[in-house]
């Protein structure tokens, strides 16, 4: 599980942000996506197979390029929304990664002592190195201005396991130079600083990516949730106001379901307006006195059609979901 746990991660993160034609959901897609092939890559069965298609050691180079990709998407991200130029960023990873596959094809094997390995991991290191700085940067000074915890923590995640990263990379580098000149680092070579290491930083980064995401899920989970009792007496007073009937409860609900069951309350709010009573209780009793007399087949008290609520889908959503609290705590009364 070691040995796959980090690649399974950052393919099960993949599978959770759903595609999104926003410019920068989609780097950040294409960063998890770089990190996931570059783990896959680095995995024993992976090792195992490219030998016997007569490409060995082209694992190596695959999850070193992906990683670059990853390193690349990361630092776009957080240039684009400090309004940064992306461009020589972009250039020096292109050169980077092909100065890499000509050093790559030069190596003979990948033994420390062999030609061109020293000018690799060098090359490798100057290519993700100035880019680990970017995203550093960027994470700890946005950090004090995020909007909100959740994002605070995700940059601060970041901002270490690149820290963790950069670490390894310089590491790294003194190992390949001490297997060619006369300076000795054994303990890069041991398990900490080898493979502790970049395992940490790769899992920090993926839950930093992962903490926003997670933290919009149980916010809509929650909502939809809280909204659900009010929605479904609603439903069966009107069953006209749903697009679809209540079916099989869902544990990942996307914004549009969440903002779709928002409005069909809204419907159904209208709808058993005219129900209620008018003496001025508690919108929330009123509700169910409607909904009573509604099932009743009692006639309509009054022709209003207005309701209370938010002044845009956030406020408006957290007011229903208070709305169906109250209306949940009478219902069961």
């Amino acid at each position: 599980m070691r040995r796959y746990g980090p690649a399974l991660l950052a393919w099960g993160l993949l599978l959770w942000l759903r595609p999104s034609r926003k410019p920068g959901r989609r780097l950040v897609r294409v960063c998890v996506l770089g990190l996931a092939v570059s783990q896959t890559a680095l995995t024993p069965v992976v090792a195992d197979f490219t030998p016997t298609v007569g490409l060995p050691y082209a694992e190596r180079l695959v999850g070193h390029l992906a990683l670059l990709l990853a390193v690349w998407a990361g630092a776009q991200i957080l240039l684009r929304l400090n309004g940064k130029d992306v461009r020589a960023h972009t250039a020096w990873a292109i050169f980077a990664g092909a100065a890499m596959v000509v050093l790559f094809v030069l190596t003979p094997d990948l033994y420390p002592q062999s030609p061109w390995v020293m000018e690799y991991s060098l090359a490798y290191a100057a290519a993700l190195l100035p880019e680990f700085a970017v995203i550093a940067w960027l994470c700890l000074r946005d950090v004090r201005q995020a909007p909100d915890r959740v994002m605070r923590l995700g940059l601060g995640l970041i901002a270490v396991g690149i820290a963790a990263a950069a670490a390894y990379m310089i590491s790294k580098s003194l190992v390949a130079i001490s297997s060619r000149a006369p300076i000795d680092f054994a303990v890069g070579r041991g398990y900490p600083l080898s493979k502790a290491l970049p395992t940490a930083a790769h899992l920090l980064v993926l839950a930093g990516v992962a903490a926003p995401a997670v933290a919009g899920w149980l916010r809509r989970y929650r909502s939809y949730r809280r909204l659900g009792p009010l929605w479904r007496d609603l439903y069966r007073a009107e069953p006209a106001i749903a697009l679809e009937p209540p079916g099989l409860p869902t544990l990942f609900p996307t914004q549009l379901q969440l903002y779709r069951r928002v409005i069909e309350i809204r419907d159904g709010l209208l709808a058993i307006r005219p129900y209620q009573p008018a003496d001025g209780r508690d919108e929330a009793a009123a509700i169910a006195a409607a909904l009573r007399a509604h099932r009743d087949g009692e006639p309509p008290r009054t022709a209003a059609v207005t309701v209370d609520g938010g002044h845009d889908l956030g406020s408006d959503t957290e007011y229903l979901c208070r709305l169906a609290d109250r209306y949940r705590r009478i219902a069961r009364t």
